[in-house]
């Protein structure tokens, strides 16, 4: 009779144990948050592997949101209603148009790992920054250092488009194209910024935002520069039929010594086609001697925290995962960009992380700015491909007639996208 006792009073002990257990997990709601996201294919394969592991880290399960092509219009529509996801990439725009719905994030234990690089684009001009970036598009010049070196050039010594004139003449007296890009928009948009927003002689930044600037020093500079590098045979004669493929092979093959306004996506395709050949990352050059040198920088993978959503901590926690080097290098892979935490960094051994390692290692005295895209910063939506149209006009006609109708062409599409801007 004892013994029963004993058993009985076990199993009251096991059943309060098992109650209060019950209650206690009764009262724990599962955790989900939505994380919406433009990757689709292989890379969306990679993402949802993170996700699983951070589901399995946390207990946080994710829902995610494969917007795809739809994306931006989806988004659009969910900022017009205020009900985001609570985490979302933001595509390049965190500042420019996502700002006012994110959450700021220099509190993150994350945020001191930001390189410099990275912080030149997300960061507003009050040092706040809303979203963390785990890689980012690097744009500014490809360099064939075989061919420079053939010609006698070393890269290094240019900073202005002065000197990599010189060192075109150089480069072409020895029998080599100097400029392996074809006519398209990077030439007219990517290395702009040069002549009209990052110092030296010109800096209409201000006039381009607000919809006044008159295009004067566009003509006068960049389009100036670059008709005198046509006219003076610095670039292959299919300039205005050379395809992305086209480039790459003949860039790879020794047939050009620079690509202006490229990414190291160039450059690791042209070594699948050439292992042996020796390529670098440069900076764009600065238009005068007291302006800045630059490399445009694009968002890559970039996630944003919604600054209405109730489930803060669980977003928190996604970013810090996110953030973690391992996990951020696996993304930046997957995506093709280069990474930009610095402990990401330490352990990226992609071909893109090293030339833009070495660029920062030679141009280490230079003045260099990270900053936005140039065209995306300063340009209203809609006018990238202008750029490509006016740029292979000009160089099938380099006459003054026509720079004259190309640039009336440029301002007549920029107030229409700006004023198309401004009514939305």
């Amino acid at each position: 009779m004892k013994k029963l006792s004993k058993v009985v009073a076990l199993l009251l002990v096991a059943a309060m144990v098992l109650s209060m257990t019950a209650c206690g997990n009764a009262g724990k709601k599962k955790q989900n948050i939505e994380v919406a996201v433009t990757y689709t294919g292989d890379q969306l394969d990679v993402f949802k592997g993170l996700v699983a592991k951070f589901t399995e880290k946390t207990g946080i399960e994710v829902t995610i949101d494969e917007y795809g092509d739809d994306y931006e219009a989806t988004m659009k529509s969910r900022m017009a209603s205020n009900e985001l996801p609570d985490v979302f990439q933001t595509h390049g725009w965190s500042i420019l148009r996502y700002k006012e719905y994110l959450m700021k994030l220099n509190d993150q234990p994350w945020y001191s790992d930001l390189d410099e690089s990275a912080l030149g684009v997300i960061a507003d001009d009050d040092g706040s920054i809303y979203v963390l970036m785990i890689s980012e598009l690097i744009n500014a010049t490809l360099v064939n250092l075989d061919v420079c070196a053939a010609a006698g050039v070393d890269p290094y010594t240019i900073h202005t488009w002065d000197d990599l004139y010189a060192a075109c003449e150089t480069i072409k007296a020895a029998g080599y194209t100097p400029i392996g890009s074809n006519a398209g928009s990077g030439i007219f948009a990517n290395i702009a910024g040069g002549f009209v927003s990052y110092g030296g002689g010109v800096d209409d930044s201000a006039a381009m935002l607000d919809g006044t600037w008159d295009w004067a020093s566009y003509k006068t500079t960049l389009m100036d520069y670059i008709v005198k590098t046509v006219d003076n045979g610095f670039w292959a004669e299919d300039v205005l039929t050379r395809s992305n493929d086209d480039m790459t092979d003949k860039f790879a093959n020794g047939q050009a010594a620079f690509m202006l306004g490229n990414d190291p996506g160039f450059l690791i395709s042209a070594l699948t086609l050439n292992p042996d050949a020796n390529f670098a990352f440069m900076p764009t050059f600065k238009s005068t001697d007291d302006g800045k040198e630059f490399v445009g920088i694009g968002e890559g993978d970039t996630f944003g925290i919604w600054k209405d959503t109730k489930k803060a901590d669980a977003a928190k926690e996604f970013l810090n995962f996110m953030a973690e080097a391992e996990n951020a290098k696996t993304m930046a892979l997957a995506t093709g960009k280069v990474t930009c935490t610095k402990s990401a960094m330490a352990i990226d051994d992609s071909y893109g992380s090293k030339v833009f390692a070495e660029m920062k290692e030679k141009c280490a005295d230079c003045d260099i700015l990270y900053e936005n895209l140039w065209d995306r910063k300063y340009m209203p939506s809609g006018m990238w491909g202008i750029f490509g149209n006016a740029c292979k006009e000009v160089f099938g006609d380099t006459s003054e007639a026509n720079q004259e109708a190309q640039l009336q062409y440029l301002i007549d599409n920029y107030n229409d996208c700006y004023a198309a801007a401004q009514a939305k």
